[in-house]
């Protein structure tokens, strides 16, 4: 008896989840969701990736391709479109991460975005869906040390440090010698040299290894600036 009432209930579960449209799933999510057709052309998107695309306010983005929708985006369209065949071409979908200005405030920022091929009954492929979501860095020093890999943050820990201090810093605790870093920024071997020094006076310490530890400390170890991010498209083959 109770196994019927189990079977029974979990029968009009699965009943009542088939009947729920997927647009209607989408249009309450928190996170960006869309769909594309097989011709990368925009079908629909819900509020949230409106806001994640920066769509401008009063622009019908319905039936245009990426490379025609005014945002800065835009010039990533090859990337975008190879990614949506390759999502058509497998039933596992296909993931990338994008790196771009995207949400309202046009902040550069990696955002880790997931595609999936839309079948119609006979099988035929009409397009895809995806969503996006902030992606986390992990740290591949903590996970080859065989401790619990940390979050990558681009917000710095502390406001010490300039823009550039920053940026050498990032490189200078991966053990990269100061013409490397040069090279890095196109700067010159005294100019990073003399960056280093003062780096050292304001973490209070004279060498690269006290240099490491305050970082640790503070974490910035787990901080990487903005400005050594490229916009593009980074596929995982």
């Amino acid at each position: 008896m109770d196994d019927g009432k189990s079977k029974e209930k979990k029968t009009i579960v699965l009943s009542g989840i088939e009947n729920i449209p997927l647009i209607s799933v989408m249009e309450h999510a928190s996170i960006p969701w869309g769909i594309k057709s097989n011709e990368s052309k925009f079908v629909y998107m819900n509020q949230a990736a409106v806001n994640f695309c920066n769509i401008p306010k009063g622009f019908d983005f319905e039936g245009r391709l990426d490379s025609e929708v005014p945002v800065s985006w835009s010039e990533l369209a090859p990337e975008l479109q190879a990614h949506d065949r390759k999502a058509e071409q497998s039933k596992e979908g296909a993931e990338v991460i994008e790196t771009a200005h995207f949400g309202r405030e046009a902040i550069l920022a990696p955002w880790y975005c997931a595609k999936f091929p839309i079948y119609a009954s006979d099988g035929k492929v009409l397009g895809t869906m995806f969503y996006a979501k902030a992606f986390n860095f992990y740290s591949v020093y903590d996970f080859f040390n065989n401790s619990k890999p940390s979050v990558i943050t681009l917000t710095p820990p502390v406001d010490i440090f300039t823009p550039r201090e920053l940026e050498i810093i990032s490189f200078a605790i991966r053990r990269l010698s100061a013409k490397e870093i040069a090279d890095r920024l196109c700067l010159s071997y005294r100019t990073v040299q003399n960056r280093l020094n003062g780096i050292y006076s304001k973490a209070q310490t004279t060498s690269l290894n006290g240099l490491i530890e305050y970082c640790r400390t503070v974490g910035l170890n787990d901080y990487m600036p903005r400005s050594l991010l490229k916009q593009k498209v980074d596929f995982f083959w």
